[in-house]
């Protein structure tokens, strides 16, 4: 379907190279007005272009016509948290790693950490194994995480995340 207006089509453009996206960053990376922006998201829903999913206090878009499962969605909305996306990446780096070793790593507080190490638990996406009064961390999938990082990479706007896909890419040309 062709976009006629080239407002829209920015719009558009971005919430395909950057599934996921919520509201304000959309926002921010075009300098739209809010009130503008509301009615080309609400006017690209109405056509089936795009597909709005409510995650937290987040409204995440993506586009309808996408390859991307409910799973891949699910990872994405994460990644694009900066601390999730730092824990993924650290717990990529080193899996097995405990809260402590999380907490130093990313340099924020156990309980920050915490808090969203029990959100990726229950999401899935990370795995808890218990020993005695400590708990390890692995994520469940990295496969997954990593391809999805390294397809949406541009998106992140993170030289952490560069540097990661960077690291990776290198060690599998290896």
């Amino acid at each position: 379907m062709e976009i006629e207006l080239d407002t829209r089509r920015k719009i558009y453009e971005l919430i395909v190279k950057s599934p996921g996206i919520h509201f304000r960053e959309i926002e921010r990376r075009l300098g739209m007005a809010v009130g503008s922006l509301q009615y080309h998201l609400h006017f690209l829903e109405k056509k089936n272009l795009i597909k709005v999913e409510q995650d937290g206090e987040y409204l995440r878009y993506f586009p309808v016509e996408s390859p991307l499962s409910q799973n891949d969605k699910k990872i994405l909305s994460f990644l694009r948290r900066k601390t999730s996306r730092r824990i993924l990446i650290f717990l990529l780096n080193k899996p097995g790693a405990n809260n402590k070793d999380i907490s130093r790593g990313i340099g924020l507080s156990p309980s920050t950490i915490s808090w969203h190490l029990n959100k990726l638990v229950e999401a899935e996406i990370v795995e808890r194994k218990r020993e005695g009064r400590e708990s390890f961390f692995k994520v469940k999938d990295p496969e997954r995480v990593v391809k999805l990082m390294i397809t949406y990479k541009e998106s992140f706007l993170d030289k952490l995340v560069d540097g990661f896909v960077e690291i990776w890419e290198h060690s599998e040309l290896d």
